[in-house]
């Protein structure tokens, strides 16, 4: 049987040369020393009530059947539950380098006679909060590309979303290190994953390219293991062309989306997509912002299919 494969260890300050390279040629990359203990420690206090809240409510059935392994809690909104601490790791230098090289795409249109060259941008896709207790079974093998809802042909295809971890503690093949599967990003689309291609991520923080195959590992820890609980916190980035070209959610006054029906709340954002984007603490924000506190628009008249 083949050895597993690794992935490439360097520290967050080496060349970005380098950084950039690795993530070109695997896909993903493991960067030490990029948030300080005391940087998680406070991010892992901070963190507690949000996870006991989401146990305490119950945890709910992902839209694909199965996709979250078992034993684990997960909370959304990480930047609006954790802002101060959350902002601090989306300002990382070798982060925006990252973003900036996969993510800020060149395009060209015609105007009248004139060629003009425009470069997009990137933007906070999401921000959540994991834990994985002893027992969790292996997360299905997916692509975090799929999220976004644009079609991945093959290699030849953008890449549209990048995912960042950061490790709440020591992330081993023990307590259900993250399975990835380095070089995926180059498979045509009709090849699929199988376990033995997986790298075992042990680490502290790691990028991967939404176009990489990688779930979560099983916990097999005893509960009494001091190292049982594995806590990590996903930043997702995408590029910025995927979003309104006006911010509608923010268009009108509270009371003025309250005489509205379902219908045109769902075209200005505030229901999620079919593929759970655009959600607020991962529900249709028209259940839980604060601004349509007991909104009742009536009966859909155009039922979704």
């Amino acid at each position: 049987m083949p050895a597993r494969p690794t992935l490439k260890t360097v520290p967050a300050t080496a060349p970005i040369e380098e950084i950039l390279a690795i993530l070109h040629e695997d896909g993903a990359i493991v960067l030490s020393d990029f948030a300080s203990e005391a940087e998680v420690d406070a991010l892992n206090a901070k963190s507690k009530p949000f996870f006991d809240k989401q146990e305490a409510e119950g945890v709910a059935e992902h839209k694909i059947k199965g996709f979250r392994a078992s034993n684990t809690t997960v909370f959304y909104d990480l930047i609006g539950e954790i802002p101060e601490d959350t902002s601090k790791l989306l300002q990382r230098k070798v982060w925006h380098q990252v973003m900036n090289e996969f993510l800020r795409h060149d395009q060209w249109e015609w105007y009248g006679k004139e060629k003009i060259a425009r470069k997009g941008e990137y933007w906070l896709h999401t921000s959540i909060a994991y834990k994985v207790m002893p027992g969790a079974g292996a997360q299905m093998l997916h692509r975090d590309q799929g999220s976004t809802m644009i079609q991945r042909t093959g290699p030849e295809s953008l890449t549209n979303m990048v995912s960042t971890f950061v490790a709440g503690c020591d992330v081993t093949a023990k307590n259900g290190g993250t399975h990835v599967i380095p070089g995926s990003h180059k498979w045509p689309q009709d090849r699929a994953p199988t376990p033995e291609e997986c790298a075992i991520v042990e680490m502290k923080k790691a990028i991967w390219l939404g176009q990489i195959f990688h779930g979560a590992g099983p916990n097999v820890c005893d509960p009494s293991d001091p190292d049982a609980l594995r806590i990590i916190y996903g930043l997702f980035a995408c590029a910025d062309h995927f979003r309104q070209g006006e911010a509608t959610t923010l268009a009108c006054k509270p009371e003025e989306y309250m005489k509205m029906t379902p219908e045109v709340l769902k075209l200005l954002g505030f229901y999620k997509s079919q593929n759970g984007s655009g959600h607020l603490k991962g529900k249709n924000p028209v259940d839980v912002w604060e601004g349509l506190q007991g909104y009742s628009g009536g009966e859909w008249k155009y039922v979704q299919a």
